[in-house]
């Protein structure tokens, strides 16, 4: 195995010491720039010296010039010092980044419209954004936290509810004049449904709840994402199932119309997840005191969260 040359290189507060010196051509100077006396540079300097068993400074009354070595050993530590301060610059930034993953409902019907006022009011925060319907694994993905839908209890992951999934069945309004009769739940029956799992289990938990016993739930179009659902619900070829707050900018348009009412079944709840030991970080503490106030009734996101 090779064997590692850092190992043998003498103080590092003395090479720091010396290129601060080297740079300067002056020891005043240096010291000033390291906040400490003359006395300890030259001593650092000194030290560094009898290490290495070369001379480094050629030392007069009035002035101070390298000597052939020393201007052999400056520049490349002049680089060593650049290239650690650039690391530790990239990783104080990367602490401040933000990893999000989010459902994707959510993160194109809510979240990616207002980001723009978290970026606003915290541009020091870059929020790197991940949409998937699966929920967070914190031991295996590398994120600061997440938007997920149901899920359950992990131990060592705080997991805030942030809204109640609201769902109410939805067309555009052409479907719906083509479609008549289509004003009571029992009337959906023959009609396409467009579903936003491939499980079923919304439309299915819709039917119970409303008591629909011989809803056909084969019948319609498979999705994997409630957005794309609620897309071709737009487009008219079918019938979905929206969140009544998701969709409530399309409801309010006209581009689409909720045949039943508006009063909705419940089957779940958006959560903001993150893990325990992160819980005080500044990025994550920061994006989600935003997010529950944006969430607010009337708030449009862009304005500082103020803690009481």
């Amino acid at each position: 195995m090779q064997e590692k040359k850092y190992h043998n290189l003498p103080s590092l507060n003395g090479l720091k010491t010396f290129e601060a010196a080297a740079r300067h051509l002056s020891f005043t100077l240096a010291a000033r720039e390291l906040c400490v006396t003359q006395g300890a540079v030259s001593r650092q300097v000194k030290q560094l010296e009898d290490q290495l068993k070369v001379i480094l400074f050629h030392r007069s009354h009035k002035n101070l010039k390298l000597t052939d070595q020393g201007m052999l050993l400056v520049s490349p530590l002049t680089r060593a010092f650049n290239i650690m301060a650039d690391a530790v610059h990239s990783l104080k930034k990367q602490q401040q980044d933000f990893s999000l993953k989010v459902h994707p409902t959510f993160a194109i019907r809510w979240l990616i419209p207002r980001l723009n006022h978290f970026q606003a009011l915290y541009p020091d925060i870059q929020v790197r954004l991940t949409t998937s319907g699966e929920n967070v694994d914190f031991d295996h993905e590398n994120f600061d936290a997440g938007i997920t839908h149901l899920g359950q209890k992990t131990p060592g992951i705080t997991r805030e509810k942030i809204m109640t999934e609201q769902l109410i069945p939805v067309c555009s309004p052409k479907f719906r004049r083509a479609n008549l009769p289509l004003e009571k739940p029992q009337e959906i029956t023959g009609h396409m449904l467009l579903h936003n799992t491939p499980d079923l289990r919304e439309w299915a938990a819709w039917a119970d709840q409303v008591g629909i016993k011989d809803l056909s739930l084969e019948r319609g179009q498979v999705f994997e994402v409630d957005d794309a659902a609620l897309q071709a619900a737009s487009a008219g070829l079918g019938v979905a199932l929206g969140d009544l707050f998701l969709i409530r900018d399309e409801l309010a348009a006209g581009l689409l119309v909720a045949p039943f009412g508006l009063i909705p079944i419940q089957t779940g709840n958006y959560y903001f997840s993150r893990p325990e030991i992160d819980k005080e970080a500044r990025n994550v503490t920061a994006f989600c005191n935003w997010l529950l106030t944006a969430l607010n009734k009337g708030y449009s996101g862009s304005q500082k969260y103020v803690p009481k």
